[in-house]
Formats: C-alpha cells, sequence, structure tokens
C-alpha cells in the first residue's frame, strides 16, 4: 500500500520539534505566558456579551483597573484605573498590558508607587519664599541654600531650579521679616479698643540678649 503512512520515519518528538525550530523551552514558554496575558483582556470583554473564553486575567495591573463598556469596532477596549480614574484605550492584543503597568508604578494614588512630578514650571520667588520661611522657623543658617547635597535634591526634584547664595538667603528672610511687620501693623490698627504690652527678657548660653513683647488686647470678633 503506497499512501500507508510511516510512523518511524514521519514521527517527531517534542524535544526534536525544538531543536529543528532553535526554540528555548524557557523562551517558548515566555512567549506563551504573554500571549495568555494579552488575550485575557478579550476574554473578559467578550465576557460583557455573554461570550466566554474560560482564560482568566493574570497580570498584577488587574488589581487597578477595569474594562469599561464594550469592545470598540476597532478592537480597542476603554480601561480605567479605579485609584485615580485615569482612563486608556488599548487594544491589549496587539499592545499588552505594559502601558497599564507603567501607570501603576507612577499613579500618586497607588501604595508602593513613585510618583512623577516631572519637569513642571517653577515660580522661583515663590519657591525662595518657602526656603526663607524654612530657615527663619527652624533656625537653620543662610548658607543651608548652598549645601551640597541640599542642592542636588533641589535639583532631583526639579531640574530647572536656580540656585542662589547665602547673600540672597538673608536678603529673603529680611523681605519677609518686613512683610510680616506691616502685616502686624495692619491688624493692630484694626483693634477697636486699648491693648497692654508686656516683655520678656533672657539671655542665651553665648551671652546674648533677647527680648520678646506680647500683645494683648480684645478683637472685634
Amino acid at each position: 500500500m503506497g499512501d500507508t503512512l510511516n510512523l518511524e520515519d514521519d514521527y517527531m518528538s517534542g524535544d526534536d520539534y525544538m531543536l529543528e525550530h532553535d526554540m528555548n523551552p524557557d523562551e517558548e514558554e515566555h512567549v506563551g505566558e504573554e500571549r495568555v496575558e494579552a488575550d485575557s483582556v478579550a476574554s473578559t470583554a467578550d465576557k460583557r456579551t455573554g461570550k466566554s473564553t474560560g482564560k482568566r486575567k493574570r497580570s498584577r495591573c488587574w488589581k487597578n483597573f477595569e474594562i469599561v463598556g464594550d469592545k470598540l469596532d476597532d478592537g480597542r477596549n476603554n480601561l480605567r484605573c479605579t485609584r485615580c480614574e485615569h482612563t486608556y484605550c488599548l487594544d491589549l492584543r496587539r499592545s499588552g498590558t505594559n502601558t497599564l503597568l507603567r501607570h501603576m508604578e507612577s499613579c500618586s494614588k497607588t501604595p508602593g508607587s513613585t510618583p512623577s512630578c516631572g519637569n513642571r514650571k517653577l515660580d522661583m520667588m515663590v519657591f525662595r519664599e518657602m526656603i526663607g520661611l524654612a530657615i527663619i522657623e527652624h533656625d537653620l543658617p543662610y548658607s543651608f541654600v548652598e549645601y551640597k547635597r541640599i542642592r542636588e535634591a533641589f535639583q532631583y526634584a526639579n531640574s530647572n531650579i536656580e540656585f542662589w547664595s547665602r547673600n540672597t538667603a538673608a536678603a529673603d528672610c529680611l523681605k519677609i521679616y518686613e512683610k510680616e511687620k506691616l502685616k502686624l501693623r495692619k491688624m493692630l490698627d484694626e483693634v477697636p479698643g486699648r491693648f497692654c504690652l508686656t516683655t520678656d527678657l533672657w539671655r542665651a548660653i553665648t551671652i546674648e540678649g533677647y527680648m520678646c513683647l506680647t500683645a494683648h488686647y480684645i478683637d472685634s470678633g
């Protein structure tokens, strides 16, 4: 019989097949996992229409994302982050879940994520005033703004930052003092009655003398 199949000649084991096609078993397993992960999204959309493929969503991104509505005509799905409500429209059969995983790493509302602040426009005058207030409140030296590690931290937070010297920091603190003095004077001008002043004197361990002036009054409230 000329049409009889010769099993000994045509039979090929799984190992022989992989050797013939130069396939690594580990690579074959990895490819299979990626295919299941991408196809799992389609199975979720199919469940909305009554179809069931039996495939499970295996990627960790599905802890934070959900499919919104039905699949679009072009094969894409609307996906929404359940924490920050950000939405994507993706064809996960082609693009996979990499976009969703990257979002999880930068989402500010996802525990354990590293939010990306980017290089947003920085108002240097506002930032310098904030540092000046920190110098006054925490009794920091003016040279604080010139510390190497502090400048590295500023540069890391925003690469567009412009550094300033200790003399500029001292001038900023003086401006804050003048502004606060005007606010205090305006507040005292609005006092309807009289006010009483008391003083407190003390001397620091460095033999520097200090005086604290306290005003007592009844406001209009």
